[in-house]
């Protein structure tokens, strides 16, 4: 009776360290505490959150975990895992440590030429190949070519120039135009750095969006453009 009791015991007490081992609800943890929580699509919270474990052993949830600026994680978790927990540790994006933010993007910016990259003979027509040949070794330093010039159009453009990024699916590609728009009170070029960014998919077919920052080997650049051939004004 006694060998009897004392299987029932074993049995119970192995019973209850099972279902002590495997908790009903997954506990999930994340850094950064931002991060937005999702198993089957579903939100289920923030830095922290929970979700029931799957009833049988080959049933699953699908988790998924975002945060703005880092990698996205992917996971599956089964019902016959043995853990509790889970936590996930995000990976900075390397498109955010690559790049910088720019206000100046996407738009043309105004710039009143210097006097001494520009003449004015007496009818007052205006000669600035003096600018435009700055500018061409401004560009070059960043560029490999340029695209299209015409001087005398008043019009310049580089090829695209793409960069890839360690860490990060996303690729961005940058461009500058440029163009002269001098009138009879004020010499000056318009210039336009254009940034585009797209996922490793899109990128493949041309699908390219506007972005607000830039790769940061290229924050000299729109200083010197700013600064060395005039002066930054409004249009």
């Amino acid at each position: 009776m006694r060998k009897f009791l004392s299987v029932i015991v074993a049995i119970m007490i192995a019973i209850s360290c099972y279902a002590e081992k495997k908790a009903k609800t997954i506990k999930i943890s994340v850094q950064p505490k931002e991060a937005a929580i999702y198993v089957n699509n579903d939100l289920v919270g923030y830095g922290y959150g929970e979700f029931p474990r799957p009833q049988k052993k080959n049933h699953v949830a699908i988790i998924r975990v975002e945060c703005n600026e880092y990698t996205t994680a992917n996971s599956k978790f089964y019902g016959g895992d043995e853990r509790n927990s889970l936590s996930f540790n995000l990976m900075q994006d390397g498109f955010y440590r690559g790049s910088a933010a720019s206000g100046l993007v996407n738009k043309f910016i105004t710039i009143t030429l210097d006097p001494q990259y520009y003449t004015k003979d007496d009818d007052g027509k205006v000669n600035s190949e003096a600018a435009w040949k700055l500018l061409h070794q401004i560009l070059l330093n960043y560029f490999p070519e340029i695209e299209t010039t015409d001087i005398h159009g008043g019009y310049l453009q580089t090829p695209w120039k793409y960069k890839s990024f360690n860490m990060s699916e996303k690729q961005l590609r940058n461009r500058v135009t440029v163009r002269d728009v001098t009138t009879p009170d004020r010499v000056a070029f318009q210039i336009k750095i254009s940034s585009e960014v797209a996922g490793a998919m899109q990128a493949r077919h041309g699908e390219f969006d506007e972005v607000d920052r830039l790769p940061k080997e290229l924050e000299p650049m729109v200083e010197e453009l700013q600064t060395r051939i005039g002066k930054s004004s409004s249009i």
